[in-house]
This record gives C-alpha cells, structure tokens and sequence, in this order.
C-alpha cells in the first residue's frame, strides 16, 4: 500500500509540473542570453545594448540607440544536457526502482527577429520597435527509463514585444514596451492531460543616462507574467478516478497557474577605452522566484551578475562575456501549492500538500526538483565575433557560442522509508551556437 500511494502522488505531481528542466540560467528565463550580439557577452544588455533585440526584450530605453530603419534577423541553437540519478524511493520500491537516465531532448532552435524604426524624421524623439523570440523555455523527456514514471513535458514561451523609447533630453531615455506570449505546455501524460496553450502579457519599463566619459547607466523593471492553462489535467473518468476525484463528476478538468516572476535589472557600460574601440558593460539584476505563482514552491529569489567586452578592429568586433547566477533551487520544500486536492480519495497518508511535514510529500517535490526545475546552472562563459559589411555595406553578420559550465546538486532531507537524506541527483550543462544578419537602412 505504501508503494501504492508513492506511485500516486508521484503521479499526481508529475501530472501537475512536468513544465520541464532545462532553459537559460535564470530559472526558465532566458532574458537575451541567446540575443544576436548580447549572447556573446553572457546576455549582457542593461545599459547599452548592442542588437536591436536585446533592447526590444531587455531594457526598451535602449531603442534610441538605433537610427534610421534596421532589420535583424537570426537564430540559435540550444542544446540542454542532463542525467538524473535516483536510488528508487521516490518512484518505486527501495533499489527496485533506482535509475540514470539522461535527458533524451534533442534541443531547441530560438528565433532572434526585430525590427527598428527611428522616428526623428517624423519630429519625434525615439524609436519604435517591434520583434519576435523565445522568452522562456524548457523540456524534459526521461521517457525511456520506465522508473522515471514516464516524465516527458515542454514549457514555450513566444514572445511578440512592441516598444517605445523617449529622448526626454539629451542624455535621459525612458522607454516601454509591452509582451505578448504564447504559451505552449505539455505535461507528457497522453492518457490525463494534452497539449496547452495560454495568451498571456508583460510590460517593461526602462531608462538609460549618459555619464561623462562614454559612460552609460541602464535601470529596467519587467512585471510578473501570468499563464492561465484552462482544463490542463483530467481528474476523472467514466469508470473510476484518474489522478484525484475528491467526488468531481466523470471528465472534470483542473487548471495550473504559472508566473514569470517580475525582474528588476541595473547595468553600466564605458567605450572609452583605446580610443573608443573597447567596449565595457556589466549587468546586475533580480528575479522574485518566491512571488512567481507556482515557481514559488521551488524556487527562491535569485541574483545575476554578468559582464562582457567588445573589441573593434576595422570591420571585426571580437567579443566575450562571464556570467554568475545564484542557484535559485528552494532547499526546504513543503510541496505544490496548486495540487491542493491531489491526493482527494486516496489513503490520509496522502493527504501532504500543501499543509505538513509528511515525509513523503517532501520528498516526491524534492524529485521533482531535480528532475524537472533543475536550474542550477551558476557559471556561463561565452564569445562571439562581428563583421560590419557583410557581402554589403548594409549588412552585418554575428555569430556566437557559449557553454553553461556542468554544475551538479543532490536532493533529499529527512527520510522515507530506504530513502535517505540525498535521494536523488541531478547534473546539467548546456551549450549554444547562433548567427544573426542585420540590415541598416538609413
């Protein structure tokens, strides 16, 4: 019976967060990380970004700094890589359900598009633009291990922005944009649950200020962001109950909740340096995990440091970049706020979330954060180079790649049953590779 209402629950929460692994190293956002030219510099963008789709999905101040008319368009390849270490107390009986699996997902191509209007010629002070990319992402797909109890699911954000920036005077921008996603989340589980997908919008507001010396300073605040994915999970069947009827009529459906946390970001940039051939920025920001409806229930807020440099030469601009984030992974867990009634009709040692300290509650959302939030990700190197003039004078060419260093953590307190304090461990890396062209139109 024990085994029994493991297997349930384990179930019962997979259902509910197969949302996936692998993203950028910010949780599951990857906030220009893969952006034509600040993916070069480990997503540096705050102050002075240098692609026109960094400024559109970072800091929007940053659209003034783009004149006349310019077209970006590009791609990159991201490729997440994981293995899943468990010693089977979780998902089966002790040593009889222990498995390796690595993660079986084949990667992701992130489209880079943007387009920029200068609005001078009409007597106004800014810069209009609009593009598209991949705000947020993840997957999984442990399918092949049969102990993993079929874990399989992907979370997509496409994102579509709009923005503004406002030369308030000559060297204070403010600028706003406004997101629209499309949200697409598949839990994995064909016989409870399908294929989702939610509309959902952020706003960003952003400033940058010009200091003497060629130096710039970049403040932005994005707002949380809502994804409501109506009648996700089927509760019950004609025929008896599926994951938890809790006396819900045959074919009742339950919704989750998901929240992009809201992000608050300072950065600095100088290009002073070899007379106006080097360029300089550092980013610092913050994202509220622990507000973040769902993400609340694992993760914890979270600090990002990262800093890159460009050098010209002629036409060539060589770049590179260091990025740092916290593991934002929350160490005591009392389970998933959402699943409520998940354990509705099945035995009252079930009965583990969101309220007590039951054992085996704690330690199936401790699972589940290692096989399918595990963002811990801290280290990000990164390079890329730049031609001006590519095949035209109006056309230039970025190309980058970046390795998110092998970090691994262990899972696990307290007990149950034969599983001890670390029961479960994860480790991850990632790599990514993209190119971007850009036409300048004056």
């Amino acid at each position: 019976m024990k085994k029994f209402n493991r297997l349930a629950l384990s179930t019962a929460l997979l259902a509910a967060t197969s949302t996936g692994v692998m993203a950028g190293p910010y949780g599951y956002d990857l906030h220009n990380v893969l952006a034509p030219v600040s993916a070069s510099m480990a997503g540096t963008s705050i102050a002075k970004p240098l692609d026109n789709v960094s400024a559109l999905f970072g800091n929007p101040a940053g659209l003034s700094d783009y004149r006349g008319t310019e077209f970006t368009f590009g791609a990159t390849w991201y490729k997440p890589s994981a293995v899943l270490e468990h010693n089977g107390s979780i998902t089966g009986a002790a040593g009889g359900g222990a498995f390796k699996q690595s993660n079986r997902n084949e990667g992701y191509i992130v489209p880079q598009i943007a387009v920029t209007q200068d609005l001078r010629g009409l007597g106004i002070p800014g810069t209009l633009g609009a593009g598209v990319t991949v705000t947020n992402g993840i997957g999984v797909e442990y399918r092949k291990e049969a102990n993993s109890l079929g874990a399989s699911a992907e979370l997509i954000y496409v994102g579509a922005n709009f923005g503004l920036s406002w030369d308030f005077t000559e060297n204070l921008t403010l600028g706003a944009a406004m997101t629209t996603t499309y949200a697409m989340l598949d839990l994995g589980l064909t016989s409870t649950s399908a294929n989702t997908h939610d509309i959902g919008f952020k706003g960003s507001l952003g400033l940058t200020y010009d200091l003497p010396h060629a130096t710039t300073v970049g403040l932005f605040y994005h707002s949380e962001l809502r994804q409501d994915f109506d009648d996700i999970i089927q509760t019950s069947l004609s025929g008896g109950p599926i994951l938890a009827p809790g006396g819900a009529t045959d074919g009742e459906m339950t919704n989750l909740i998901i929240e992009q946390p809201r992000t608050l970001g300072i950065g600095i940039s100088n290009e002073m340096l070899m007379d106006g051939n080097l360029y300089l920025a550092a980013d610092l920001m913050y994202k509220n995990w622990a507000n973040a409806e769902f993400w609340r229930d694992v993760y914890v807020d979270q600090w990002i440091f990262s800093m890159g440099a460009q050098l010209t030469q002629g036409p060539w601009e060589f770049r590179a970049g260091y990025g740092y984030a916290d593991d934002p992974t929350r160490e005591n867990v009392e389970g998933l706020e959402q699943l409520n009634n998940a354990c509705a009709g099945l035995p009252t040692s079930c009965t583990v979330i969101p309220t007590g300290n039951n054992a085996v509650g704690i330690a199936v959302t401790e699972y589940l954060q290692a096989a399918q939030t595990q963002v811990i990700y801290r280290h990000r190197v990164t390079a890329g180079v730049g031609y001006k003039g590519f095949l035209a004078p109006f056309l230039d060419l970025d190309m980058h790649a970046a390795y998110q260093l092998e970090e691994d953590r262990d899972y696990g307190s307290g007990t149950l049953g034969a599983a001890t304090v670390n029961h479960t461990n994860s480790e991850v890396s990632s790599w990514h590779a993209g190119f971007a062209l850009t036409w300048h139109f004056e």
